[in-house]
């Protein structure tokens, strides 16, 4: 892998040797359908059964996805500038608007590109700034590189359409694309033996389905912020080693989500544990109590306050008993329904959330 992948991923270095494996699991993608959905199963289906009314708008690629969850760090100026950026890329061009020096270092630095716009990263580099106009060039013939961003564009909106809806709430969406990303994607050590994007990044892991923690934590994330939920990579270091997962918030609720050790391995049809899913703080650092912090952020950032990144809300615990897992979601009842350690199956609110 060459010094500039090496830079683009250097969460790498921290991931490799901790990164867990995967904690076998299942459950059925959901259809997007209905705008009252009831995802259901008996304890001999494996495939859920949907009741239908009427069809939502189907997902539509978005060029600019955004979370507030990096405002502490991240000003709208420099979110603009980012957007500049994108938008030039898309025109072909080779220069764009930038607030100053701060922004243009940050929306050309490959790990931020790559993570709001995964096909293009080290295809393009920063080439200077002065005057709030930023200079960058291609690596890729600009015709070639527009193509793997149609590409891109086209696997995102089939994987969203396909796993969730777009009149979904935001706990629904994150639940929906949870189940898709557990069933579909595989964990998988091999593409680290490559050497380029394109068999280590979130792109790779996006378009192949497959990688480590630090890819699907970051993939998941992505597909999120395309639903408009307000989601981040955490990566944690204790007892498990380094790891990386997804920190979500819903209204004013945190939550630890991790996609990882929720991944179906080899069982695609096997079941769906929620021992990960909605965790607290106080569940996460029970595995991770060195250290919390985005993954998004460590890179380019020395300190970073967690207290921005609250999860204190235990309303999901009951869920969490190791041999708990997912039966069906009723959205129009605003439920889910779970087989617990006991073997009962249980129906739990999730409310408005």
């Amino acid at each position: 892998m060459n010094r500039k992948i090496l830079v683009v991923l250097l969460t790498l270095t921290l991931i490799v040797s901790g990164c867990s494996t995967t904690v076998p699991a299942n459950t059925s993608a959901t259809e997007n359908t209905s705008s009252e959905t009831t995802l259901e199963t008996t304890e001999s289906e494996t495939e859920t059964t949907t009741e239908t009314t009427k069809a939502a708008e189907p997902f539509v690629f978005q060029r600019h996805v955004h979370t507030n969850l990096l405002a502490q760090y991240v000003t709208e100026d420099m979110w603009q500038s980012l957007y500049n950026y994108i938008d030039a890329i898309y025109a072909g061009e080779d220069t764009f608007k930038c607030t100053d020096k701060k922004a243009y270092d940050w929306c050309t630095h490959d790990s931020v590109i790559g993570t709001f716009l995964p096909p293009v990263c080290t295809f393009v580099e920063g080439a200077g700034f002065k005057d709030g106009v930023a200079k960058f060039k291609y690596k890729m013939d600009k015709d070639k590189l527009l193509e793997r961003i149609t590409a891109f564009e086209k696997e995102i909106e089939k994987m969203l359409n396909e796993a969730t809806r777009s009149d979904y709430s935001d706990f629904e969406k994150v639940m929906t694309v949870y189940i898709y990303v557990c069933k579909h994607f595989v964990y998988d050590f091999n593409p680290l033996d490559g050497q380029g994007i394109d068999d280590f990044s979130d792109y790779a892991c996006l378009m192949k389905k497959n990688g480590i923690c630090c890819e699907v934590a970051g993939a998941y994330s992505y597909l999120l912020m395309q639903c408009g939920v307000e989601a981040t990579s955490m990566g944690g270091d204790g007892t498990a080693g380094y790891h990386s997962w997804t920190y979500v918030k819903i209204g004013d609720k945190g939550f630890h989500v991790d996609a990882t050790w929720g991944l179906h391995g080899d069982f695609p049809d096997g079941d769906l544990f929620l021992q990960y899913f909605m965790m607290t703080e106080a569940e996460r650092k029970s595995d991770f109590e060195k250290e919390m912090r985005p993954d998004y952020l460590w890179i380019w950032v020395d300190k970073c306050d967690m207290e921005k990144f609250p999860a204190t809300d235990d309303s999901f615990s009951n869920i969490h008993d190791g041999g708990s897992y997912f039966r069906g979601m009723n959205t129009v009842d605003n439920t889910i329904t779970y087989i617990n350690g006991s073997g009962d199956l249980v129906t739990f609110s999730y409310g408005s959330l």
